[in-house]
């Protein structure tokens, strides 16, 4: 509220008082005139008729100054209220989604362009270890064809670009609450617990909370600051 209309509304309520003080006055008097008192009485009641009159303007002016404050302090919350609406429209414009979309697609493209080259890679290298009779070679043959480089296991098809893509759409749309997320399956990935051991999170526990809003949370929020700290 303005310093305006406060002012108004005060000095309305102070001219409702004095008349109100008058008319209390007036009934007095004009009670004591009925009884024949009237000589004093007459002449008083005439001098709070002209004050009441008085009053009775200043009142007036001042509905008509309170309505002006009144549709200043309209206009001005209007105005508020719209530069409110256009801030945070504007934080949330097409041209910000449009960018963060953009973003969006270079990141899922860029996650699927990779799995899809670690794919490519564990294949190939499963074929040369093979033709070379290496040790490296874990297993070869339906349903696993896996790879040992450094002590590290490499399987064929076990970080399929679909099921990243998917788990990384899913996880957003339970931390948003949105409906018609991806099926993926129960559990997390290794990739998941990774990020999630990031942050702190034991693989145990990233297991147990797989499937758990708060997990999803956890791995949009240590994708920010992965994002934040240009990782």
């Amino acid at each position: 509220m303005t310093t305006e209309l406060s002012e108004a509304q005060r000095e309305l309520a102070d001219n409702r008082a004095e008349i109100a003080e008058l008319q209390g006055l007036i009934d007095g008097l004009e009670e004591k005139v009925r009884n024949g008192e009237e000589a004093e009485e007459a002449q008083q009641l005439g001098e709070q008729y002209g004050l009441k009159r008085l009053a009775e303007l200043r009142q007036e002016a001042a509905e008509r100054k309170l309505a002006k404050a009144e549709a200043a302090e309209e206009a001005r919350r209007r105005g508020e209220a719209e530069e409110a609406a256009r801030a945070d429209l504007g934080a949330a414009s097409d041209e910000v989604i449009a960018d963060k979309f953009t973003a969006a697609l270079a990141a899922l493209d860029d996650l699927a362009e990779v799995c899809v080259q670690r794919e490519t890679a564990v294949r190939t290298h499963l074929k040369a270890f093979a033709e070379l009779g290496m040790p490296n070679v874990v297993a070869n043959e339906n349903p696993q064809f896996i790879i040992r480089v450094d002590g590290t296991k490499f399987e064929v098809g076990e970080r399929k670009a679909q099921d990243l893509v998917s788990r990384a759409i899913n996880r957003v749309y339970a931390v948003r609450g949105l409906s018609g997320a991806p099926r993926i399956g129960i559990g997390s990935s290794p990739v998941e617990r990774l990020v999630a051991a990031r942050v702190g999170v034991g693989e145990q526990e990233a297991r147990e909370q797989s499937d758990t809003t708060g997990f999803a949370q956890l791995l949009v929020s240590a994708a920010r600051q992965d994002e934040e700290a240009g990782r």
